[in-house]
């Protein structure tokens, strides 16, 4: 449906709640959902209005919202609900949000401070006064987090990020750390409304006071992943300090409200924090590396940056197995630049098609990709099936071809042309990816010849430029 219906279909609801005609309707921007959100605004009032084509989570929105309103839980109210259940309005929070805040260089720490310390609180009601009463037939999708919920996280890391990623695993050690994971978070007390998504993004300040949006995926289940989902927020950037410090205010509030294991909780919380970052690497996987939406590409980094540390202050044998991937996918999403160079980063790979494609990088996620399969195959010579693009008679075979020649140079001037123009607006970043069968031969050449050229035009001035042979340095 076009969102120009979407701006009729909410502006007679609002006109139904009101009595009196909308005289503004923005679209806001969208975020990792598929609802689309429109600011509508009159001279009286300023509301949000909501599309959103699943019936079934509008329903449970619906519920929840009036559920943790009369616990007196800081969340939006809905002001009203469409014939067709698919449109409603709910209040205006504004559209400043605690990520906004904490991501803010000239932000206050003590404020800053003091809002995720309310946060906190909140988050301890929403997690056990939220779960008194609770109407679990309400809850959508599913209504617990158990070994189905668990799984479906799991997979979701597997299909949407690693596997994509192009990095080589074994099956059936990756089911034994996935057995693992799911044992170790599902041991614990589960007596919790569990937010499902709590992180930075979705709590709105207004007045300075927290409100939490988006939780209409909540189920019953541990609260550990909800703290675990703030703490590890990859842009939100906590140090550990700072993570141990929340932590244990968050148990201090849970302890306000009814008696809980508290060593079991510290001793699970570091398996529960692995566990949700690797769901949280399929969702950047999904909305990044297929939706191709930057902010997600951006998080990547240094989620596995998190990833890396937790699996080091953890030294559990039985997540050895995922350490050994998780060094292997720092490497293929590593960002390799310095911060003192301002010119433009020119990033050129050589690579196996049939292993996956180069990394994206985090801070523009395009540029050029060649194919160099047409090309004739040095490898499949016996006098050069064991050398590399690198080696001179692999060089010079390949130089001797009138086609291999006419391939690079066609490939310098389409990169020139898109160097220049970089130049020009300032931009920073350009990534050049030369794909072959095996990565060893004619991607490399092709590679090494584009670096050369560029080099011989421009110089070192205002141009930076790094390669990297992805199956050479897997030698």
């Amino acid at each position: 449906m076009h969102s120009i219906s979407h701006i009729d279909n909410l502006s007679k609801l609002f006109s139904e709640v009101y009595g009196h005609s909308a005289l503004n309707i923005v679209q806001l921007p969208g975020s990792g959902s598929a609802r689309i959100y429109f600011r509508i605004e009159s001279q009286q009032l300023s509301c949000i209005g909501t599309f959103n084509d699943d019936v079934k989570e509008n329903e449970t929105f619906y519920y929840l919202t009036e559920h943790l309103h009369h616990r007196n839980i800081s969340v939006p109210r809905v002001l009203g609900i469409s014939s067709c259940r698919r449109y409603y309005l709910q209040s205006d929070l504004g559209s400043l949000s605690l990520y906004d805040k904490i991501t803010d260089v000239n932000s206050d720490t003590l404020e800053i401070q003091n809002l995720i310390g309310q946060a906190i609180n909140n988050l301890a009601r929403f997690n056990i006064l939220g779960f008194d009463g609770i109407d679990e037939s309400k809850l959508y999708p599913i209504s617990h987090f158990d070994i189905k919920s668990v799984m479906w996280d799991l997979y979701y890391f597997k299909y949407c990020f690693l596997k994509p990623s192009g990095v080589t695993f074994s099956e059936a050690e990756l089911e034994n750390v996935f057995g693992y994971l799911a044992e170790k978070v599902l041991n614990g007390d589960n007596q919790f409304l569990q937010f499902r998504d709590f992180q930075s993004r979705n709590i709105m300040i207004l007045a300075n006071q927290p409100y939490f949006i988006d939780y209409q995926s909540a189920r019953i289940g541990s609260g550990l992943y909800d703290i675990a989902s703030f703490l590890y927020q990859a842009k939100a950037n906590f140090s550990d300090s700072t993570r141990q410090q929340f932590l244990v205010h968050y148990l201090d509030e849970l302890s306000k409200y009814r008696s809980i294991n508290r060593s079991e909780m510290v001793a699970q919380f570091p398996y529960m924090a692995i566990f949700r970052i690797l769901q949280t690497l399929g969702a950047y996987g999904f909305r990044g590396l297929f939706e191709r939406k930057t902010h997600f590409i951006q998080s990547v980094p240094l989620a596995l940056h998190n990833l890396s540390n937790l699996l080091a202050n953890v030294d559990d044998s039985c997540l050895r197995y995922l350490s050994q991937l998780n060094k292997e996918l720092l490497g293929r999403y590593q960002v390799e630049q310095s911060e003192d160079f301002n010119g433009l980063t020119v990033q050129v790979f050589s690579f196996s098609i049939k292993s996956g494609y180069p990394p994206l990088n985090p801070e523009h996620g395009g540029g050029f990709v060649f194919d160099c399969r047409y090309l004739p195959n040095p490898g499949q010579l016996d006098l050069y099936k064991n050398l590399t693009g690198l080696d001179k008679p692999v060089i010079d075979y390949l130089l001797s071809l009138g086609e291999v020649n006419v391939f690079c140079d066609n490939a310098f001037s389409l990169v020139k042309s898109a160097i220049d123009k970089y130049l020009s607006r300032n931009f920073k970043h350009l990534s050049v990816g030369f794909g072959c069968t095996g990565g060893q031969h004619r991607s490399v050449f092709c590679a090494e010849n584009l670096v050369k050229q560029l080099k011989s035009t421009y110089g070192d001035s205002g141009l930076r430029i790094l390669v990297k042979h992805i199956e050479l340095e897997k030698r």
